[in-house]
């Protein structure tokens, strides 16, 4: 496993790891095979693990509640509690090492190393935990009787405990010194001792350090009032004479004895221990950046009881929470409705005595959302005593719908397979069914039970000409050697009442992509009912075969366009007894509305088939088909089902054919009404106008001068609405034109029409000092007059609607088999919600006093546009003017 790149903020780090230490993390992954003993206060066994067990030889009964003397000899407890005292009066917290011999029950001795941590409770003293090692290949040392003999004993133990000693007497002159001392400061100790310990350390300790100042002031202030304990860290510089080295000085008064009033100082080498602790604090660096940069997972501790101490990046994606907002809260927030059923508690509490609990279930986010979520909650045990649970949450909604729209496949498929009507099996390389529905067995008239157990080889079966197929030749066999599926495969079995089955076989290969089918699905459908049906088919095919040619007939014959109705049914009548078994004896009669055409032999009708029908506009339709004489022999009826349904079909045609014809009659008579309205409005409607606006403009010579000022204004109301009404007809009637007085569409060049439109606007262009411009433009199918309206039309309303001077631009983008052709304006605009409306007849979106013009002009434009084949549309902001673009089709290259 790799460690995390990056690592957040000191305080980000606390806040995320919520006090929980590397070894709690540990606790998830790794088990302990040291010894582990827990000592209470009184130093009785409270805990001992798995290991420590095989360490003594004791069972965990006999040890529980005894005192630790149990497994150690005399010297060893009491170097044990000297220990536990120096850890108490000084409050050193760091963890002991030292080697000791335990006492097997067997009676043996076995070496260990031994490190011990002080627990505390409320401030007071709460017990030890000892981790035991075993030290291999020791030798047994001679211990003596007492630690406390001589002073002999005690300078022994100090050097072979590596610890730098200085004793001072009340002059805080050095009295003696350790071996220990002269390997960690590069002293001779027979060189110091006498001397005054300051100017020891002024002249020759202080600059050994790496921070002489900060050691100097911190020793020697503890000689001027020798009545504190001093504990501190310090670093020993590399030299000629030492290594570069942590220590630990330790130092408090003597109170009693001979050098009572002067002070002792002890130097413990930790420089393992800081390495320690640094690589320490590095990899929980490391540690809790990596937990923090995971994403998938929602990574947090709990405490015992169940709240949040720890929050990671995933648990922030996952669940929607800050730490600052969780951190502190009790986990059940997470989950739904089984918070009323204690289900929290309950995990913790599983957690708990089995350790690992793991389940997955709806739990809720920050936003009150619901997820999926898989969760494992592990306890965590430090020397007996729960510290907390380590819970993993991974968000599973996704994984979980898929897993139930599988399901509900697999359902799905599973029901199609038991009620579809295609028998379905799946075989194995060795011939066996893997499975096979109950359709699937009642093809091969096996019983359920029967096909479960079938093999190939079991059932004769027939190729479509009716030779006997080896196994080897079966679809199944040949998907299995070629890999290659195989369709439409028919097969004959012969069933045990005598008949036959006719299936058509599908066979299709499963497995992976490369390499020989694992196994091979086969799909049968009865086809019986299919083949015989084809028998009797194939032997109606030449009657068919003539129906055909009727109807091909027929409608030939209706798609002939304006020919007169008399002659098409006399020729349809004639080509009619053709299309019967017995032409020689079939006579036909056709009629639509009065109008009828017969053969010459219907006046003999005995046996006759008649089909009627009508037209949308009510006009019948009838055709009758007689035979003459009486029906061969063998026959009671001449006329077979499928020509009664020709008749009835050409029925239908000669009515779909008729109702065309009234159609295009109504339509060219709607037409001829609108050329009159046109003639009319052009003739009729524009006399009386020029009438109206002939004699207006007579009373104005005349009489003007002697109208008062509303008189005056009302005339001229009334001229201006007479030529208002003038140009409205004249815009309905260019309307009414546009498809009945339209030219063919030929090639146009648009560069002309633009120029010919322009010219047409000449005289309001310079009065209104109207820049227009032109990109190069095409050729297309049109009619130049439409085409040079539409233009006259798109420049004169860019003109009208523009504030300041007008700018107008033109331009031409090809777009498949169209050209689009944009005018472009820079005038007033037009609002979204009104861009449909103005190509609506009569429609204004401003008042006459504002913009003058009839409301027709844009109408126009799109009617000759729909003429063309061609879209126009329009692109627009109001303030920043529009965009008119009509499409054209294009002049093939």
């Amino acid at each position: 496993m790799c460690d995390g790149a990056g690592a957040p903020e000191e305080a980000d780090r606390e806040r995320a790891a919520g006090g929980v230490s590397l070894e709690q993390y540990r606790t998830i992954v790794n088990a302990i095979d040291d010894g582990i003993y827990r000592l209470d206060a009184d130093n009785r066994f409270v805990a001992i693990n798995d290991a420590a067990l095989e360490q003594t030889g004791y069972a965990r009964r006999e040890l529980f509640g005894e005192h630790v003397s149990v497994v150690l000899d005399e010297y060893d407890a009491a170097r044990l509690e000297w220990e536990l005292r120096e850890r108490l009066e000084t409050g050193e917290d760091a963890d002991a090492t030292f080697d000791l011999a335990i006492e097997t029950a067997d009676g043996g001795r076995l070496l260990c190393e031994v490190q011990f941590s002080v627990l505390e409770a409320d401030g007071e003293f709460d017990g030890v935990v000892a981790v035991v090692q075993d030290v291999d290949e020791a030798s047994e040392r001679d211990w003596p009787d007492s630690a406390w003999e001589t002073d002999e004993s005690i300078s022994s133990v100090i050097d072979d405990a590596d610890v730098g000693v200085f004793v001072l007497d009340e002059a805080f002159d050095i009295v003696w010194a350790d071996e220990t001392v002269e390997t960690y400061f590069g002293v001779d100790r027979d060189e110091v001792i006498g001397r005054d310990k300051r100017t020891v350390i002024e002249e020759t300790i202080r600059d050994r350090l790496a921070e002489p100042e900060g050691f100097a002031e911190t020793v020697l202030a503890t000689y001027d009032d020798n009545t504190s304990v001093e504990q501190f860290e310090c670093r020993i510089t590399d030299g000629p004479d030492r290594e570069e080295r942590w220590l630990e000085h330790r130092s408090k008064p003597i109170e009693s004895g001979r050098y009572a009033g002067g002070r002792v100082e002890l130097y413990y080498d930790i420089t393992d221990r800081k390495e320690s602790e640094r690589a320490r604090r590095e990899s929980e660096r490391r540690f809790e950046s990596l937990v923090d940069a995971v994403d998938e997972y929602a990574i947090f501790m709990l405490d015992p009881g169940g709240r949040v101490r720890s929050w990671n990046r995933g648990a922030k994606r996952i669940k929607g929470y800050d730490a600052s907002e969780i951190v502190g809260e009790h986990f059940s927030t997470f989950y739904t409705d089984d918070r009323a059923d204690d289900v929290p508690e309950r995990n913790l509490e599983r957690a708990k005595t089995e350790g690992t609990v793991e389940n997955e279930g709806w739990r809720v986010r920050a936003d009150g959302s619901r997820f999926w979520a898989s969760v494992t909650i592990t306890a965590i045990w430090e020397d007996g005593e729960l510290q907390g649970y380590a819970k993993v949450t991974r968000d599973m909604t996704e994984r979980r719908e898929r897993e139930q729209q599988l399901q509900r496949e697999r359902d799905l498929v599973e029901r199609i397979l038991e009620t579809s009507p295609v028998g379905i099996a799946v075989v194995n390389p060795d011939g066996s069914t893997n499975r096979a529905n109950e359709r699937m067995a009642t093809l091969l008239d096996l019983s359920p039970e029967e096909s479960a157990a079938y093999t190939a080889g079991q059932r004769d079966m027939y190729d479509k000409d009716g030779r006997l197929l080896p196994v080897e030749q079966r679809p199944a066999s040949r998907v299995f050697e070629t890999g290659e599926p195989i369709s439409d495969r028919e097969i004959r079995l012969d069933r045990a009442d005598g008949g036959r089955t006719w299936l058509s076989i599908n066979a299709t290969p499963i497995g992976a992509e490369e390499g020989p089918p694992e196994q091979v699905v086969v799909t049968a459908t009865e086809i019986t009912d299919l083949k015989e049906l084809a028998e009797r088919r194939k032997r109606e095919l030449e009657e068919r075969e003539k129906e055909l040619a009727a109807v091909k007939l027929a409608t030939n014959l209706l798609e002939t366009g304006d020919r007169p109705i008399e002659e098409l049914l006399e020729e349809f009548v004639s080509q009619l007894p053709q299309s019967f078994r017995y032409p020689e004896r079939t006579a036909a009669r056709v009629s639509f509305g009065d109008r009828e055409a017969a053969t010459e032999t219907t006046e003999s009708f005995e046996r006759t088939i008649t089909s009627r029908t009508s037209t949308a506009n009510g006009t019948p339709v009838t055709i009758d088909v007689g035979f003459a004489g009486s029906p061969p022999e063998g026959e009671s009826d001449p006329f077979i089902d499928e020509e009664r349904e020709l008749i009835d079909t050409l029925a239908t045609l000669a009515k779909f054919h008729f109702e065309r014809r009234e159609y295009i009659d109504e339509l060219r008579a709607e037409t001829r009404r609108l050329e009159q309205f046109a003639h009319a409005a052009s003739h009729d409607l524009q006399e009386p106008l020029r009438m109206v606006s002939s004699y207006l403009q007579l009373i104005e010579r005349r009489y003007a001068d002697e109208l008062d000022e509303d008189g005056r204004e009302f005339l001229a109301f009334a001229l201006e609405g007479a030529e208002r009404m003038r140009s409205m007809t004249d815009g309905l009637l260019a309307y009414a034109r546009v498809k009945t007085r339209g030219k063919p569409l030929e090639p146009v060049d648009l560069e002309a029409v633009f120029e010919n439109a322009r010219s047409d606007l000449e005289g309001r262009i310079v009065a209104t000092g109207t820049d227009v411009t032109a990109d190069p433009l095409p050729t297309v199918e049109g009619d130049e007059n439409q085409l040079r309206q539409v233009f006259q039309n798109l420049l004169d309303n860019a003109i009208e609607y523009s504030d300041d001077t007008p700018r107008i631009h033109v331009s031409a983008e090809r777009r498949g088999s169209e050209w689009k052709i944009s005018v472009r304006d820079e005038g007033i605009g037009i609002p979204a919600d009104e861009r449909e409306q103005i190509f609506e007849m009569f429609q204004r979106l401003h008042g006459r006093g504002d913009h003058d013009g009839t409301g027709i002009g844009l109408a126009l434009c799109e009617r000759i546009v729909e003429r063309h084949g061609g879209t126009i549309e329009v692109d627009s902001e109001p303030g920043e003017g529009s965009t008119f673009s009509v499409t054209l089709p294009a002049v093939d290259d």
